[in-house]
């Protein structure tokens, strides 16, 4: 227990000191937080865009339909002499240029479509600006064609402008599902949200336990070609050894969890902090808990948000996160053990990444799978994923937002904790003969063989 003790410290302490665990702790989630966030500002600020367009319609037909924006101002002119003349910067920074535009239709465009061109010192217009105009131009010219037929064709106008307006109505018909619950009582089902929530867990599954594997068979690969192991296992036993690498690595991944917890948790105040609250923060808490939703939009004045954000604070977050760190265990410490049993029997890091391709293939395929239950999370196919071992921790993640049954969640941890004892079993037998074996490449059915040995 002492040097199983020793070998945790030891790998957990020299694996939270490199850089690669520092960047993937700290940096990528400031970078994915910037990659939200730093557009939006971006969005906001202003900048030396294009702000007034003058539009020379030698029509009369067509400015009136373009309406002026905060973004945007259309300006009517005669002629192009009554341009402003382009500012330019002077030696003292004064005179700041002033990006301005021109849009000119020379003939109704009902006749001749190619009669109107935007001129701007810029090679790419704004899309969104140039998109506005080329539709509000088209409904113009629709309208006047219409309007054309109209009068030769002798119908009535009243008619033809209430089609239009049933034709550019733009109400939709949502459909309001309900859920009938045991009691018999009908109740709101989820929203897409709720369903996104779980696929993000989801991956996050997949990525951890991938990726801390990887670390756990790269070590064991790391110590196994450089000698080191043989002077290891000269005072630790070999299960110690495998152990102590499992748990330490673990250990790590629980730590990039809590800060990466820690930082989604104060986001997710700081949006709050913006938000028109009457409740405190614990108050607030303890509606998540108890996924208190009607309480929650009660105090809360969230816009036209307020649907969508009600939902996601709806999910009843302790029992979702304390359900994925038991399915990271289980799952980490099932895979993480097969990891361990191929980097033993693996003379290279080449020959390793042949040997753990079927696990990686079974782990892609539970990724796939989770999402594929997405669609359909009461499905068979989400039933059996969630419920078989090897692909539970990574598929149960897209029902725990929903309202699982505890039997169910109950039946697929105590198959996953099995078949994790179960394969730390194996991967032991087989860790204790490899990690000595070096020289020869070894086969399944040499790993098979280890099995046997006492």
């Amino acid at each position: 227990m002492k040097a199983l003790k020793l070998i945790i410290q030891r790998e957990y302490t020299a694996t939270v000191k490199t850089k690669a665990f520092l960047i993937s702790t700290i940096i990528i989630p400031i970078v994915m937080i910037a990659v939200v966030v730093v557009p939006i500002m971006l969005a906001k600020l202003d900048s030396d865009d294009i702000k007034k367009i003058y539009v020379l319609d030698r029509t009369g037909e067509y400015f009136s339909k373009l309406e002026s924006s905060d973004k945007y101002q259309f300006i009517s002119i005669k002629g192009e002499s009554e341009m402003p003349q382009k500012k330019t910067t002077d030696t003292e920074g004064e005179g700041e240029s002033e990006m301005i535009a021109l849009l000119t239709i020379d003939a109704p465009l009902n006749e001749k479509p190619t009669a109107v061109t935007f001129f701007s010192e810029k090679q790419q217009p704004p899309q969104e600006l140039t998109r506005y105009i080329n539709d509000v131009l088209t409904n113009t010219v629709r309208e006047q064609k219409l309007a054309a037929y109209t009068a030769e064709a002798n119908i009535d106008t009243q008619v033809v402008e209430s089609l239009q307006d049933i034709i550019n109505s733009k109400d939709r018909i949502n459909i309001s599902t309900k859920q009938w619950a045991e009691s018999g009582q009908e109740k709101d089902t989820v929203s897409d949200q709720v369903s996104f929530v779980g696929m993000a867990l989801t991956f996050v599954m997949f990525f951890f336990v991938m990726m801390n594997g990887s670390m756990v068979m790269q070590s064991v690969v790391e110590e196994k070609t450089n000698k080191i192991v043989e002077v290891i296992v000269s005072s630790a036993k070999p299960f110690d050894l495998m152990m102590g690498k499992i748990i330490a690595v673990a250990l790590t991944g629980f730590t990039q969890l809590i800060m990466w917890g820690v930082l989604g948790i104060a986001g997710c105040l700081v949006a709050f902090s913006f938000l028109d609250l009457n409740v405190s923060n614990a108050e607030m808490m303890n509606m998540m808990a108890g996924g208190d939703t009607q309480a929650m939009m009660a105090n809360m004045n969230l816009g036209d948000g307020g649907e969508m954000i009600a939902q996601l604070v709806g999910i009843n977050w302790f029992k979702v996160l304390g359900c994925f760190v038991l399915y990271f265990i289980g799952g980490y410490l099932m895979y993480a053990a097969l990891y361990a049993m191929f980097g033993s029997a693996a003379n290279d890091s080449q020959e390793a990444q042949q040997f753990i391709m079927p696990v990686v293939i079974i782990m892609m395929l539970a990724f796939y799978i989770g999402f594929a239950a997405a669609k359909n999370p009461e499905g068979s196919l989400a039933f059996w994923g969630s419920i078989i071992p090897f692909t539970s921790p990574i598929v149960m993640m897209v029902r725990l937002p929903l309202e699982v049954p505890v039997w169910e969640i109950v039946l697929s941890m105590v198959l996953l904790y099995v078949t994790a004892i179960l394969c730390i079993m194996f991967a032991a037998k087989i860790y204790r003969v490899g990690i000595l074996m070096t020289g020869k490449k070894a086969s399944f059915k040499d790993m098979f063989k280890w099995l046997t040995y006492k």
